[in-house]
């Protein structure tokens, strides 16, 4: 289903999980194009991360005196990766030319996602305007237990030559070899807090404390990022040689529910996020 307002259109998949198969400005992409006919998810423009983000090392976790094993990712078979939404159909629930609501009711063992724990029910609703896009995400608990919860989206931007990336964070937490979080490091906290070429840059790490206001630089345009407070942590991955990069504001670090750093959520209660992404002109360099 397409949005459209003045310049902009924005393409979404409900049936593959809700993600978002491209946005475009007139005919400039925002965001990675999804290959035509491309049906996995994983290779979307971006697609929601919920109930949690990143990875759960080697799909276990501990929670009220109980031991809970997920389903590891194909693509990582070491690791639980980005939650089971993804791969759920959404239902729309409501949508006009510039704006759709999209709903996912699931309980565990439904055959529409891999297994979770605890029932729970998402939305997200996009709105586009004639500069911009906004992505709001709510999730529920609708077990009778509390759980530990989380969300974020998983943006995907193209990456060209000129590409920069500016952000404010105190710091990232260095990977081990196992791909999750060994310790903490300023190494890259000057380097983006002015604008900073991605050429070049081979990145997969988590950044803490960062100020929830991030901006992309682009051949003749830009993207000013803002996230609501929920969304206090970022993934950048930037995979060497390919013609893209992800910037993934999230609600909380990786493999947080075996750190102690995950919210839990009581039966009824919602967590509640927004991002948005504005588009501005800039003058084409050379």
């Amino acid at each position: 289903m397409d949005l459209t307002s003045g310049p902009m259109r924005l393409r979404l998949a409900p049936e593959t999980g809700g993600a978002i198969r491209g946005w475009w400005h007139e005919n400039q992409p925002l965001l990675r194009e999804t290959p035509p006919g491309q049906a996995d998810v994983r290779d979307h423009a971006s697609f929601p991360l919920i109930p949690f983000s990143n990875r759960i090392a080697h799909g276990r976790f501990s929670f009220g005196g109980a031991v809970f094993t997920l389903p590891r990712d194909p693509r990582d078979p070491r690791h639980a990766l980005h939650g089971n939404a993804l791969y759920a159909r959404w239902r729309v629930v409501s949508a006009d030319q510039t704006s759709a609501l999209l709903r996912l009711a699931y309980q565990p063992g439904s055959p529409e996602a891999p297994f979770f724990p605890f029932a729970y029910t998402a939305w997200q609703r996009y709105r586009l305007s004639s500069t911009g896009l906004s992505l709001g995400l709510c999730l529920r608990n609708d077990d009778q237990r509390p759980f530990p919860a989380g969300l974020g989206h998983h943006l995907y931007f193209p990456r060209a030559a000129a590409t920069q990336l500016r952000f404010l964070a105190a710091g990232h937490w260095e990977n081990g070899e196992d791909g999750l979080p060994a310790r903490r490091s300023t190494a890259w906290r000057a380097h983006f807090a002015k604008a900073a070429p991605l050429a070049g840059v081979a990145l997969d790490n988590g950044f803490y404390g960062w100020t929830r206001d991030a901006e992309i630089s682009q051949p003749g345009y830009g993207l000013r990022l803002r996230a609501s407070a929920a969304l206090a942590h970022a993934v950048v991955y930037v995979p060497s040689g390919q013609q893209y990069f992800a910037f993934e504001p999230v609600s909380h670090e990786t493999d947080a529910v075996n750190r102690a750093g995950m919210r839990v959520l009581a039966p009824g209660a919602c967590l509640r996020a927004m991002i948005t992404c504005q588009w501005f002109a800039q003058p084409r360099q050379g």
